[in-house]
């Protein structure tokens, strides 16, 4: 009986990675069962009952994997479709994430079913550690995991997703299997989509542009960014992600020429990205902000040490080499396939008031991004020693700042910037958290 009853809920059932196809129809289960318990003299309806009672369970079963005990294709499929109803109904976000294991088929073939099979368990056990009811976790593929995250964005999402590697690692030593890393992508409900396939879609797109940057990556889905690319699609993405780290490297070699300066552009992307979140950029946008505060001194690259490390006033011909630098580092920026952010660095020295450079753009024909980066790049070259002079409080450079607001530098950029600092959102001078970002990771801005 339990084998038809089984067998009655159809489909394609995996046992570890090896599925087994099994398509009863349900009515011919129920009537044959019936058809025993009658001959056996047992009352048919109270073992209809226990069949009903059985099937349910057996059903529920069938939208579980049986090798992890998360949710199947089919049953996070279903349930998903359920949360994003009552997420449309109680107008809160969803987030969904795509995990893949890295390199798993070669671990797979070199280590047997068998050591995959307990990667593929511990990592759903790490993975479905401490969620909350609302949130999912199903395996919905071979090495392929989905989470739902019920009233996450994708920025709460990313903080679930570095708590839930370290589980994952717990529970990989706690298996005595190799460590493990999982590429990762997200997608947000109802940002970027409001229809279930399209939301695991775009996590599965966004998966994708991970496993291409390395392993152990996270990638936020971006508009530009889902779709697969075709072999001359690939060849430009190669082209400018090595265009990128390039790029990023000279930056880093210019702070590298003083020592006081070595995490300048660092700190810079980190204050930057920061103070735009907070003025209510998208997430595309901080994170596009705060490249260019990595890469904002790149122009520096073609000044000389005599006039660069200076460690007195400059003159004014020497000003006027420094100048350079802003023009310079537009035009490689823009060389590596990245011209809004070559335009924002470009113009990181206007002034609100007129008098800056390279363009003597004001107001707000300057690009708000700009006078973003313009505020974060002061309050670094403030707060951190030269060697030319001692560096400021942060309170001392939040009011230098506020001395020039409107003027020099943009009012609500700065109003919002030393809330941050009297809050603590920002740790003035400390190395930043985040890490170095590939150039997969970049969102494909266009002129």
């Amino acid at each position: 009986m339990a084998l038809l009853a089984l067998a009655s809920a159809g489909g394609i059932l995996a046992f570890g990675q090896r599925p087994l196809a099994i398509a009863v129809p349900a009515a011919l289960a129920l009537g044959l069962v019936l058809g025993r318990s009658a001959r056996d003299g047992h009352d048919p309806e109270e073992i209809a009952a226990e069949l009903e009672e059985t099937q349910r369970q057996l059903e529920a079963l069938a939208l579980r994997d049986p090798l992890t005990g998360v949710l199947n294709h089919r049953g996070f499929q279903d349930a998903l479709e359920v949360e994003l109803r009552r997420a449309r109904r109680e107008n809160w976000s969803v987030a969904i994430v795509g995990a893949d294991v890295d390199g798993f088929r070669q671990l797979n073939d070199i280590r047997g079913h068998e050591y995959g099979d307990a990667v593929l368990t511990a990592v759903a056990q790490g993975l479905s550690t401490d969620l909350r009811p609302g949130d999912l976790c199903g395996r919905v593929g071979g090495d392929e995991f989905m989470l739902a995250l019920s009233g996450c964005d994708t920025h709460a999402a990313q903080e679930v997703v570095d708590r839930l590697r370290a589980a994952v690692d717990t529970r990989a030593a706690a298996a005595d299997v190799e460590a493990v890393t999982l590429s990762v992508g997200i997608a947000e409900f109802p940002r970027h989509a409001i229809g279930r396939a399209e939301l695991m879609r775009f996590a599965d797109g966004a998966m994708y542009w991970s496993k291409t940057a390395g392993t152990g990556q996270t990638s936020h889905y971006s508009d530009t960014d889902d779709s697969a690319l075709s072999a001359e699609e690939e060849t430009v993405r190669l082209r400018r992600s090595g265009l990128f780290n390039t790029v990023h490297a000279l930056a880093r070699a210019v702070d590298a020429r003083d020592g006081f300066t070595h995490m300048h552009s660092q700190r810079v992307g980190f204050y930057s990205a920061t103070l735009a979140g907070a003025m209510g950029m998208s997430d595309d946008r901080i994170e596009a902000v705060r490249m260019a505060g990595l890469l904002h001194d790149v122009g520096k690259i073609g000044i000389r040490d005599a006039i660069l490390l200076k460690p007195s006033a400059l003159t004014k011909p020497e000003f006027a080499v420094m100048r350079r630098h802003a023009e310079l580092g537009r035009t490689i920026i823009a060389g590596a396939g990245m011209p809004e952010i070559a335009d924002w660095v470009g113009h990181l020295h206007e002034r609100i008031d007129g008098r800056g450079y390279p363009d003597g753009l004001g107001g707000d024909q300057i690009p708000i991004e700009s006078r973003v980066l313009h505020v974060a790049d002061a309050l670094e070259a403030m707060t951190c020693p030269r060697i030319y002079r001692e560096p400021k409080d942060p309170h001392e450079a939040v009011k230098e700042l506020e001395a020039h607001a409107g003027t020099q530098f943009d009012a609500e950029a700065v109003r919002t910037m030393a809330r941050l600092i009297r809050e603590g959102a920002i740790e003035v001078g400390e190395q930043p958290r985040l890490g170095l970002p590939l150039a997969d990771d970049a969102p494909s801005l266009t002129a």
